[in-house]
């Protein structure tokens, strides 16, 4: 959001007080400022100047050489334009101004020197296009700067919009410095709720149903009106802060929003059909123009105005186009309303139409503006090119005109929460400073909420201790130690598991840690087909693409991978997190399931199938070493088919018996699903049954003394079939109960045309430990010759 300091300075006088300590206290006290800024600093250095003689260029044929004067000093200058004659006043650029990244220099032009350079209403930002020189009119003064003559001399503030999300009273000009004058000890003046406005009898024809869909609504029948462009100090500050004037109806609407953050509306009296309002909700499909040239088909429920049976605007957010204001418009009907701010959210959501005015009706707006808003309006259209105008009685209702909100505290609860001792003097002061009314009885207070703060905002004690801690400062309550008992924490064993894996993966092995929404897509749920039926819809819709939460880690995981597979090499992620299931629909809450999911993407090509198989053998690796490094070296990996996994791609790890991880390579169904270019191969684990085995088994010693004796090993290689699992001779070996035997795991995998097609050579290795003697050269020999004969038995080919 942007703030004029030209403009809140009429509310309050910020210039008594250094601009720098103005700017500290909005930062320490009210909110964020993203930027400061002087509007159009550039053009300072253009001027105004009348030329006084003009003539054609002695070497150029398209040129002209003119003398310019700023009433005090002359200026030669050299110009191509056409549309200039003696006595035209223009703007001037001086040298050095920086024009569209140029800068203007004092220079030569075919041999006449030329002292700057005439500008046009593109050159000056004032058009996207523009033909020839900016001609002003015959009594514009001489020798000021074009930023004075627009009324563009003003510093703009930048406002971090997400620090005043729970303060609609400060999107606006007067709201602001309301604020900062009570923030400061500085006056404010409150002329624009108090404008004096002469009304005529009578409604003029105008009525209002009322309804429950809207805390207020108003319309105003206005008459005579003529479409003009606004007087220049309108224009100038919605330019300001970033809305393009449109005409002098138009721009008061924009203007009332940007001074009093109250949205308003004008209706062309003859462009719509009925002298009835009301507020409706819609039904499925309804359809009409809309302001932005779009007709978008509404969905149910989305909050209308209509007029008698005609929808003419989503309230709160947009204008119909046909009911709009024109350049032949006489008649006009005002409204001004106060929504529910759910069912603008609703609109917002649905439409994906977000307005100034629909922003700052999601905040939560109170509805006592609404009367003295079109009474500010109407003062406005007539400083605006309208003072012969005549304004009808309002019609309309106001649901919550008599609420408020009353806080009762006292002194001890403020002391405590604050940590600083503070008399009742101080928060009298303090709170009748921002607008409250303070009642006291002993340490007792009653607060009276102001109206423009009550609805959201300040409701409960503690939002009266955030209005006195950061009026006095945060910085002034000094920093003490927690008086507090110093107690042994309560262990956490899922916790301490967590950060042992996120230490190996991270840190030994080098994967990344990413962190995704518990949100998903219905596409998302789908994944795992068998958790699809247990997935939970969010009852407060978001979009598509969030309606769920999710019952799987890896579309996240997928999604990481997708973004990054074309910027890096290397792209190993896991993601420690939970997943959400409501099984049947009764009563009972759903159930939390704590993963922890690994993706790895392939560096090879997607046909590369023998290359990408080592690479899931090297994950299956790692994930074996990650229970070893947790002390569980009793696992045991077999053979598993899931939906998202290829066929004979799939293990999973049983330690006693219980499932805790699954690891395969994604279908590739899947991958074109969400576009992955690459091989992904994914891993989960259950996080509540590892921490189970974990603490029951983890803190086992299966410490073996070292051997004194040196380690040995054995490769064996056998022929088999492509498809053949290299899980099982390794079982098969386990069974043979050698004693020597450590390990055996595959060392290498070779598929070519020298094995043959459809036949894969495996070659695995046997680590072997003896701890009472050394290997001998015939214990190698018994030990080879028995491995061989067990793969002959049981079909295997020697290679």
């Amino acid at each position: 959001m942007k703030l004029s300091v030209d403009w809140l300075n009429e509310f309050t006088p910020l210039s008594q007080i250094p601009f720098e300590k103005v700017l500290d206290k909005i930062n320490t006290s009210i909110c964020e400022i993203d930027d400061v800024e002087e509007f159009k600093v550039h053009l300072s250095s253009v001027i105004t100047v009348k030329i006084k003689s003009l003539e054609k260029h002695p070497n150029a044929e398209k040129l002209q050489t003119t003398i310019a004067s700023d009433g005090s000093k002359e200026y030669q200058i050299v110009t191509a334009a056409t549309n200039v004659k003696a006595g035209d006043i223009v703007p001037l650029a001086l040298p050095g101004t920086k024009l569209d990244g140029k800068e203007i220099l004092d220079s030569e032009l075919r041999g006449v020197r030329s002292q700057g350079m005439y500008c046009s209403e593109k050159e000056l930002g004032l058009t996207l296009e523009s033909s020839g020189v900016l001609i002003f009119p015959s009594d514009t003064a001489l020798g000021i700067s074009v930023r004075k003559l627009f009324l563009w001399e003003d510093t703009i503030l930048t406002i971090d919009n997400k620090s005043i999300t729970h303060r609609p009273d400060l999107w606006n000009h007067f709201g602001f410095a309301r604020e900062l004058a009570a923030q400061l000890l500085l006056p404010l003046n409150n002329f624009p709720f108090q404008a004096e406005t002469k009304l005529e009898s009578g409604n003029d024809g105008l009525s209002v149903t009322k309804s429950e869909h809207a805390h207020s609504y108003y319309v105003c029948s206005i008459q005579d009106v003529k479409i003009t462009p606004s007087n220049p100090k309108i224009k100038s500050r919605l330019e300001k802060c970033g809305i393009r004037s449109i005409n002098n109806v138009v721009d008061v609407s924009n203007y009332l929003l940007l001074e009093l953050g109250q949205p308003t509306h004008f209706f062309d009296r003859e462009r719509i059909s009925s002298t009835t309002f009301s507020v409706v909700k819609s039904a499925e499909g309804t359809s009409f123009p809309l302001l932005d040239d779009t007709t978008p088909k509404l969905q149910k429920d989305l909050l209308l105005i209509q007029n008698g049976k005609d929808p003419v605007a989503l309230a709160g957010v947009m204008g119909g186009k046909d009911s709009a204001v024109i350049e032949s418009t006489k008649n006009i009907v005002m409204e001004s309303a106060v929504f529910k701010r759910e069912d603008v959210r609703y609109t917002i959501r649905k439409t994906n139409i977000r307005t100034e005015s629909a922003v700052r009706y999601e905040k939560g707006l109170d509805s006592f503006t609404s009367l003295p808003v079109i009474r500010r309006a109407v003062q406005l259209l007539k400083e605006n090119g309208n003072p012969n105008i005549k304004v009808y009685e309002p019609q309309g209702f106001n649901h919550t005109e008599s609420k408020s909100v009353t806080i009762k505290t006292n002194l001890s609860f403020l002391r405590h929460k604050l940590g600083k001792d503070i008399s009742q003097t101080e928060v009298t002061e303090i709170l009748n400073r921002l607008g409250f009314t303070v009642t006291n009885k002993e340490e007792e207070l009653s607060v009276l909420v102001p109206r423009y703060r009550q609805n959201y905002d300040v409701t409960i004690p503690e939002d009266l201790v955030e209005e006195i801690g950061r009026t006095i400062g945060y910085a002034s309550i000094q920093t003490q130690a927690l008086s507090m008992a110093v107690e042994t924490p309560i262990r956490n064993p899922l916790r301490e598991l967590e950060r042992r894996i996120k230490n190996f993966l991270a840190l030994e092995v080098g994967f990344n840690e990413v962190y995704n929404y518990s949100f998903a897509s219905p596409t998302d749920a789908k994944l795992e087909s068998s958790q699809e039926n247990s997935s939970l819809k969010i009852a407060n819709e978001m979009p598509d693409e969030h309606s769920l939460l999710r019952n799987s880690l890896f579309p996240g995981l997928i999604k990481q991978a997708k973004v990054n597979q074309d910027r890096f090499e290397t792209v190993n992620l896991f993601e420690l997190g939970r997943t959400y299931h409501k099984e049947g629909k009764g009563s009972d809450l759903a159930e939390e399931r704590r993963w922890l999911a690994i993706l790895s993407l392939s560096k090879n090509k997607p046909n590369d199938l023998s290359a990408v198989e080592l690479e899931f053998l090297h994950l299956r690796e790692t994930i074996s070493e990650l229970f070893l490094y947790l002390n569980l070296p009793k696992f045991e990996w077999t053979k598993t088919t899931r939906n998202y996994f290829h066929p004979n791609a799939g293990l999973v790890l049983n330690y006693d018996g219980i499932e805790i991880v699954e690891l395969g390579i994604l279908h590739t169904r899947y991958a074109d699903d969400y576009d992955l270019k690459r091989r992904a191969i994914l891993s989960k684990i259950n996080m509540e049954k590892l921490a189970d085995v974990w603490e029951k088994q983890g803190r086992n010693s299966h410490f073996i003394p070292p051997s004194n004796f040196p380690q040995g090993q054995l490769d064996l290689s056998l022929l088999m079939n492509e498809k053949d699992s290299t899980e099982s001779f390794a079982s098969l070996v386990h069974t043979m109960k050698i004693p020597e035997l450590e390990s055996v795991f595959v060392q290498t995998i070779f598929k070519g045309d020298s094995v043959g097609e459809g036949k894969k050579s495996v070659t695995y290795r046997f680590q072997l430990m003896s701890y009472d003697k050394t290997f001998t050269q015939e214990r190698f020999k018994e030990l080879s010759d028995s491995l061989v004969e067990t793969a002959k038995a049981n079909g295997y080919s020697l290679r």
